[in-house]
Parts: structure tokens; C-alpha cells; sequence
């Protein structure tokens, strides 16, 4: 499910196209950047184009799944007219195959909408009655796999399926994923479940499983040589012979993505970095990084790999040849720029001016360091919860170290063990706990949200469902305490005003106290004077005749 915090990030089949949707931005755009070889594959903002789903009467927060599909035009000899974005010179010869490619979107309730290579035009609506759980695509086709465990096989064009069947083993599983292979001029289906992998060939009238594998959450597997079958585990690369299902190699990698290219193995981890493996080897020949920031997606084209990575909000892109990557054992790229002499002498005076603070920050740094492994060494050893969440109520997080850990350092497993330590910690007793939490919190639901309860992990939702059913009387008493404490800050802010007031007094009868014996005399002066024996005392008429005839009458 792709939700309004995720990242959408996907090359089309031949890289000509990138689609992509950011989690900081709230758009209801999907962007797709036209990618060429003749510029480096660098895009500029008025290249891209933007699907507006709500104009096609489309919710992009009801978006499943997406992927590509592609057909290959016959082309003729005569020139045609090309956007700038595809080409600088306006017009160029048409080739004898052009490629188009369409964007596949699948939404909640069945819906699948195919989108023009522009995004600007909807090239068919196909309507599934049942909720679909998987897509997957090869050349102009595409296959889906839906809740009632039908598996349908549809051209790009047609609402029609050209083929449909049940699918057999595997059918009472929770089902994560399904993947199209093509091997051998033919199309084999790979259904992943929460503990298993199955390889269906559908050429057949009655499709067969060609493999059937334990692999508990297994996340993407490719065709390698020989009809060897390459498969990112939970926390492995498995290479398994694929009529055998023996494994003949593996590596310790916890990849999210991976791609296959003569004997290489290319793969992306989960923090966002790309390896290549070579079959045979045991560790890595090169390793490509993004400095502060991190790899989104990668593609391979011919001899050569295109990689996007994540500018603030928007992708870049970075092209590198295998010769590249064969001859460097690590390339780093958004490297900052090398200081100039001028600039290096005024660095220099401010290190010297400020060697104790940089001591400090050092040191600072250093602490930060070890905290960060300290937690991951945890993490990955699968010890007590109880250190882990030690470790992450210690005093030596900061938000902004919080912030960058949770976004880049955690794999999609140890955020998962975070939140299942912390939610048990808060399910235990929520009133206990320090901020230090609720900052984890925080950036876990920011950064992380999709990845922290997914599914298929049954322990996680019940730690979710068991902090829910804690915090509810803190919920239930929030109200109350916000009131409290609109009452508290309006009387400390009554005392501060009574306060301000009573300085104001005290100064001015200070200033005023040399002159209070003439006010004195000026009043004494302003005094009214009586005459005939008349004061400033009021008595009644009616009143003073009664006075006067009881005192009489008592004499």
C-alpha cells in the first residue's frame, strides 16, 4: 500500500522515464522526469511533467501499487517534432523501434488506471471486483493478483484479461508481493508470502509452481545466468538453482531492490546505499553512496547504472559506467565542493580562533557516534528489550540525532524492533515515560510511519493495538489537563499583571514624595469654607426633628 507519506520512486523499463512523489511534500501530484542519455540524464523543472489525479477524479492516497508497461512502435523514416524535453535540437530522425512506455496505477477497490507516457491522458480504466494485492508487468502486459487469489493476465489496452486462473500453492497464505520474470523467451510469476516463495509457470493451460521455497518475508528476486534465480531475503542474497531450489550462494545484505548484469549482482540496501557483487565472491567489489542524503532507486541500462537520489524533496540523478564501478571499490557522489586557497586560510584562522569549542563539538560527535552504534549493535544482536530501551531513553539523544537516525541509519527491521520496544514500554505505563519517546515517536510516524506496523507482522500490530488501549484514559483525560492549564497559565499571567501593576505604584510614590507637604498645603487651602455655623455634614430635616422631640420627651 502506498500511503500519503511514501515515497514513489520507479524507473520505467528502459529508463526513459522516472515517477516520483515525495513524503515532505503535500502534493496530489505524481512527477514524471524525462530521462536522456543526450543530457546525462540531468532534468530541469520545466521538463517535468505532473499527473493530477484529482482533475481524472482520482485519489492519490488511494493508490496501491504502480509499475510500467511497454510497447515498441514500428517508426518510419520521416523526421518528427520533439518536446524540448526530449530534445535541444527540436526535430531528430525517427529511429526504426521507438519504446513507449505507460505508468500502471493500481487504487483501492480494484481500479487500475493506465496512464499516457506524459501522464496527461488516461489510456484505459479496467475495474477488478476484488481488492488487488500484487502487479507486476513484462513488455505490453501485465499481471495482477487479487483477494480472492486469482491471477489475471492483461494487455495495456483491453479490459478484457487474456488470461485468468486460481492459484493453487500458496492460496491460504498471506500473500506479499507478486513479481513477473522472464526467462527463457517465457514468463514465470513469482508469488511471495510471509513464509514462502513460489515460482508459477502460467504457459501452460494448467499453470504448474516451477519452485517452492521457504522464505519467510522475502522482499524481490531477479533471473541470473544459467537459470539461476537471485532472491533478497529478510537479511540475505540467496543465488538458488532455479529447477533445483538448491541455494549455491549467499550474502549477508538486507536489499530492497536488486538487478543482474554479467555475473554482477547490484543491489540496494534498505538504508539506501547500492552494492555490486560479483558471483563467486563473498563480500562487495563497490559500494556507491550518496553524502547526506541517500540513494531512492537504481536501473541498469546496457552496460551502465542510472541511480536517483533525494535532493531536499526532488530526485537526482547520477549515471556511472561498470567499467566505473569495477575499477573504484567505493564511489561517493553530492560530495561538498573543495575549499579555494582564499577561503581555506579563513578556515584555518577560525580553527585556531576556536580550537576549544571544535574540541568540544569533537567530543560531542565522538559521544554521538558510539550512542548511534551502541543502539544498532543492539538492534541487530536481538538482545533484551530492556537495554535497547535504555539505550534509547539515554540523555545523549538529541532531536536532530533522533531525527537523522530514524531517516537514515535504521534498516526497515530495526524500526520495527524500536517501536515494538517502546510501544511495550508505553503499553507498561504511559504516564513513566521521558520526552526521549515522544521525540522517537515523533520521527518514527514522521519519517518511518509505513514501516513500523506493517501487516504481516503480527507482533507489531499487537504492540500497536496494546499502546492504543493504554494511552486511551491518558486520551480520554487530555481535555481536562488542557483546561487545567489554561486555567494555571491565566493566573500566573493575573499575578505577573498585579506584580507589574503594584512596581508602578511603588515608583510613582516615590517620585512624587518631595512634594507631598505642598500638595498638603494646597489642600488645606482648597478646603471649603462654612458659613453661619454650617459643616460639610449632611443631616435630614425629617431625621433631626424626630431627634429633637425624643430627647425632649426624655427629659
Amino acid at each position: 500500500m502506498i500511503s500519503n507519506g511514501d515515497i514513489i520512486a520507479s524507473f520505467s523499463p528502459h529508463a526513459k522515464t522516472f515517477a516520483f512523489r515525495s513524503n515532505g511534500l503535500q502534493r496530489k501530484y505524481v512527477d514524471l522526469y524525462p530521462l536522456r542519455e543526450v543530457s546525462d540524464y540531468q532534468v530541469t523543472s520545466s521538463q517535468v511533467y505532473h499527473i493530477d489525479y484529482e482533475s481524472d477524479d482520482l485519489q492519490l492516497k488511494d493508490l496501491k501499487l504502480t509499475t510500467w508497461c511497454s510497447e515498441k512502435m514500428a517508426g518510419s523514416k520521416t523526421k518528427r517534432k520533439f518536446p524540448e524535453s526530449e530534445s535541444s535540437a527540436g526535430e531528430q530522425p525517427e529511429k526504426a523501434e521507438i519504446a513507449e512506455e505507460y505508468f500502471v496505477n493500481i487504487f483501492t477497490g480494484g481500479k487500475i488506471v493506465v496512464f499516457s507516457p506524459s501522464g496527461k491522458e488516461i489510456v484505459n480504466i479496467i475495474k477488478n471486483k476484488q481488492e488487488i494485492l500484487g502487479v507486476g508487468s513484462s513488455g505490453a502486459t501485465f499481471w495482477i493478483l487479487d483477494a480472492d487469489k486469482t491471477i489475471k493476465h492483461f494487455d495495456y489496452r483491453s479490459s478484457k484479461p487474456l488470461k485468468t486462473f486460481h492459484l493453487v500453492d500458496g492460496k491460504n497464505d498471506e500473500i506479499t508481493k507478486l513479481q513477473v520474470l522472464e526467462w527463457q523467451d517465457k514468463v514465470l510469476l513469482a508469488v511471495f508470502t510471509t513464509t514462502n516463495l513460489y515460482i508459477v509457470d502460467p504457459s501452460k493451460r494448467r499453470p504448474s509452481t516451477v519452485v517452492n521455497m521457504d522464505l519467510p518475508m522475502g522482499k524481490h528476486c531477479i533471473l541470473g545466468a544459467d537459470g539461476q534465480l537471485i532472491i533478497a531475503a529478510l537479511d540475505r542474497i540467496h543465488v538458488v538453482e532455479l529447477k533445483t531450489g538448491k541455494i549455491v550462494s549467499k550474502w549477508n545484505f538486507q536489499a530492497a531492490e536488486l538487478r543482474y548484469h554479467d555475473g554482477k549482482v547490484v543491489a540496494q540496501s534498505i538504508d539506501g546505499l547500492v552494492f555490486v557483487f560479483e558471483l563467486g565472491s563473498q563480500s562487495e567489489i563497490c559500494s556507491i553512496k550518496c553524502q547526506r542524503s541517500k540513494i531512492i532507486s537504481f536501473t541498469l541500462v546496457n552496460s551502465s547504472i542510472i541511480i536517483a537520489w533525494l535532493n531536499v524533496n526532488e530526485p537526482k540523478f547520477e549515471h556511472l559506467t561498470l567499467k566505473e564501478m569495477l575499477e573504484s571499490p567505493e564511489i561517493v557522489f553530492n560530495q561538498e565542493s573543495e575549499t579555494s586557497p582564499d577561503n581555506a586560510e579563513v578556515a584555518e584562522a577560525e580553527f585556531n580562533t576556536d580550537s576549544t569549542k571544535t574540541s568540544q563539538k569533537s567530543k560531542a560527535k565522538v559521544k554521538e557516534e558510539d550512542i548511534v552504534a551502541e543502539l544498532i549493535e543492539s538492534l541487530d544482536s536481538s538482545e533484551d528489550s530492556s537495554r535497547t530501551f535504555q539505550i534509547l531513553d539515554s540523555s545523549a539523544w538529541s532531536e536532530t540525532l533522533i531525527k537523522q537516525v530514524v531517516g537514515l541509519e535504521l534498516s526497515d527491521v530495526n524500526i520495527q524492533r524500536v517501536f515494538h520496544v517502546l510501544s511495550r514500554a508505553i503499553a507498561q505505563n504511559p504516564w513513566s515515560t521521558s520526552g526521549n519517546c515522544s521525540l522517537w515517536f515523533k520521527w518514527l510516524l514522521t519519517l518511518r510511519h509505513d514501516k513500523i506496523a506493517p501487516a504481516d507482522n503480527r507482533a507489531s500490530q499487537k504492540g500497536l493495538k496494546q499502546m492504543r488501549s493504554s494511552l486511551r484514559p491518558s486520551n480520554d483525560a487530555y481535555s481536562l489537563l488542557l483546561s487545567i492549564k489554561g486555567k494555571l497559565d491565566m493566573l500566573s499571567e493575573q499575578a505577573k499583571l498585579r506584580k507589574e501593576f503594584a512596581s508602578i505604584s511603588l515608583n510613582s510614590d516615590g517620585s512624587n514624595s518631595t512634594y507631598k507637604d505642598k500638595d498638603d498645603e494646597l489642600l488645606q487651602e482648597q478646603e471649603p469654607v462654612y458659613v453661619n455655623g454650617e459643616g460639610d455634614e449632611y443631616v435630614d430635616a425629617v431625621d433631626y426633628a424626630e431627634e429633637r422631640a425624643s430627647k425632649a420627651n426624655g427629659n
